[in-house]
């Protein structure tokens, strides 16, 4: 409705073909499309107010998958953490659709005053599941630390940050039918290049409310079904003299006429692609430019104002846990760094350890590139320490447990590529048999439908249900998100930590004094990634003297630069020079926002 209100506005009418006038030619649509500019300009402020009239033509339903939170319940958990003290629910900002970034921050007193770890949600909106360990993990934090129990101590020292859902609108789709897997946000976008805006979306052909695949039997197909499950479809390898036999569309009709399946749904921008690191240019999802959005803009200011921010951890397909990131020496070498730093890359394998003993989870699938992601974005280019994980994922079922079907394609008994070196389709073989054995309604059975797009073929709907290859049953939420949580603590724990191992005072007659400080990281981390040390972005840590009315520095600077130090005790020492011509108390202190702060006194008596 909105995208032809636009289009009829704009052109004139809905098949206008834009080409240019002459020269020196002025036309009435020239005309029009002035007078139209200046209104659009004064008439701006009602663009969110159509977006989000236009995101509610959706249906609003039951969450997708039972037992996850809608947007009335998400609202409601938040609201019963903002009653805690331990607690404070604000917004970062409100999306094209009306809804606001929340942040979630757990701690106690000035919380800008002490380390802090920022945790993201559903960065990738149909991973639901990190929004709902996001805000379990804050409600642990908050119910420990009300109990008295170790919470309370963690956040005397660090604050928490809680992000659930960093693309409110995006994860919108998961409580509104039909139900599809939206990873964009609603900025209106032409993502087919064809001069409309998002006019050719995905639909429901067969009134389920879901929106799944279609296949449409083609001897131009790529695609073939799988001969050990006839229900998931692979491409057609020719080398092994396999003939293509289907086309694989998202289910819907070619709304605008161009020859193509739904490839221009409303919405434009995925918030894990528009941030800078490796941003892909110009690609589907990627946005005008990086950080063009409301929310990655939200999450990137919040970040940068914060800088005591020591680490983030991530929930994302971009998994650098279970799949470590790999040093590369030409990167070390090269300006532009494109992989972890070789010194930083044995601390991220000690905490990767940790999480996999923590989650007790084997087998992870494969982790995509990060392009535009905000994992990566938080090491690379913000400097700190990036932890990301999915969080879950459907577990290893090995074939013939029940569940797997008896009957491969076109009658023939079911085939195996283990061994064969042909993996096509066992992600999704994997996934059927876990939904049998598990009792799970993940799959939609193929039916055939009349479609107008291909009068004289065969074509089906059918396929994976959306989310349910991303996340778990809700019965399994509250354990995951208690293994979550026990990272999450040892993370604390291994944060750096600043000591006072030696201060001294000296005399050297004459009323003059040697002052020698020596700072310690007590702590596991460095007080800085590699990375972070050269994007220069953490602020470094300092040492400064404080003297007393009547002392004077003889030697050094008030306020001096330490260098990063590793972690597990290494430490820097620091000298001033002192002119003090009676009793009195030096202080000295260090300290860097996202490490925290150590002081101590030394009293300055001089020898008889």
């Amino acid at each position: 409705m909105m995208e032809s209100w636009w289009n009829t506005l704009w052109h004139g009418r809905n098949d206008a073909v834009l080409t240019p006038p002459a020269p020196g030619v002025r036309t009435a649509m020239g005309s029009r499309r002035r007078v139209i500019g200046h209104f659009c300009q004064s008439a701006l402020w009602m663009l969110p107010v159509l977006i989000a009239g236009e995101a509610l033509l959706a249906e609003e339903a039951e969450p997708a998958i039972p037992g996850y939170a809608d947007e009335e319940a998400f609202a409601q958990q938040l609201g019963e953490l903002a009653a805690s003290p331990f607690a404070r629910v604000e917004s970062l900002g409100t999306t094209l659709g009306g809804r606001e970034v929340k942040l979630v921050t757990v701690g106690q007193g000035n919380a800008d005053a002490k380390p802090a770890l920022l945790v993201l949600g559903s960065v990738h909106p149909p991973m639901r599941v990190g929004s709902e360990l996001a805000v379990r993990m804050a409600r642990r934090l908050v119910d420990d630390a009300e109990a008295g129990g170790a919470a309370a101590e963690i956040l005397e020292r660090v604050t928490v940050h809680f992000i659930p859902r960093p693309s409110p609108d995006a994860c919108a789709a998961f409580s509104r039918r039909p139900f599809r897997e939206r990873t964009k946000n609603l900025r209106p976008m032409d993502l087919d290049g064809d001069g409309e805006i998002d006019e050719d979306g995905p639909e429901d052909l067969t009134g389920n409310g879901w929106i799944a695949q279609m296949r449409v039997e083609d001897p131009a197909g790529e695609y073939i079904p799988h001969p050990a499950d006839d229900r998931v479809m692979i491409r057609a390898d020719r080398t092994r003299g396999e003939r293509g036999r289907y086309l694989l569309f998202p289910e819907g009709r070619d709304l605008d006429g161009d020859g193509e399946q739904s490839e221009d749904p409303p919405g434009g921008v995925a918030f894990n692609r528009n941030f800078t690191f490796n941003y892909p240019f110009f690609a589907c999802g990627a946005g005008p430019h990086q950080v063009s959005e409301v929310e990655t803009r939200a999450v990137a200011d919040f970040a940068f104002d914060r800088t005591n921010l020591a680490a983030l951890f991530t929930f994302t397909p971009e998994d650098n846990l279970m799949h470590l990131w790999r040093p590369s020496p030409q990167s070390d070498a090269a300006r532009i760094k494109t992989a972890v730093h070789s010194d930083d890359a044995p601390y991220f394998e000690r905490l990767a350890e940790r999480y996999r003993e923590s989650i007790e989870a084997e087998d992870p699938p494969e982790s995509p590139a990060g392009e535009g992601s905000v994992s990566e974005w938080a090491y690379f280019h913000f400097g700190r320490w990036s932890l990301a994980a999915r969080g879950w994922w459907i577990p290893q079922v090995a074939a013939g447990e029940e569940g797997e079907k008896e009957q491969g394609d076109e009658g023939q008994p079911p085939k195996t590529a283990s061994g064969s070196g042909d993996d096509r389709g066992a992600e999704e073989l994997n996934a059927l048999r876990w939904f049998a054995r598990e009792g799970i309604d993940g799959f939609i059975d193929w039916q055939p439908v009349e479609h107008p797009d291909f009068p004289d073929q065969k074509v089906e709907v059918g396929g994976f249900r959306p989310y349910y290859r991303w996340n778990p049953p809700a019965a399994e939420l509250d354990a995951l998100a208690e293994k979550h949580h026990a990272f999450l603590t040892e993370l604390v724990e291994r944060l750096p930590r600043l000591e006072l191992a030696e201060l001294e005072a000296e005399d050297l007659g004459h009323g003059v004094w040697r002052i020698t400080a020596t700072v310690s990281n007590a702590g596991f981390l460095p007080t800085a990634s590699r990375m972070g040390e050269i994007a220069r972005e953490p602020l470094p840590l300092q040492a400064e003297i404080e003297l007393p009315e009547g002392a004077e520095l003889v030697r050094g600077h008030p306020r001096v630069r330490i260098r990063r130090l590793l972690g597990s005790g290494d430490r820097e020492e620091v000298v001033w020079m002192v002119h003090a011509p009676s009793a009195a108390t030096v202080r000295v202190r260090a300290f860097s926002p996202s490490v925290g702060e150590v002081a101590g006194a030394v009293e300055l008596t001089a020898r008889d």
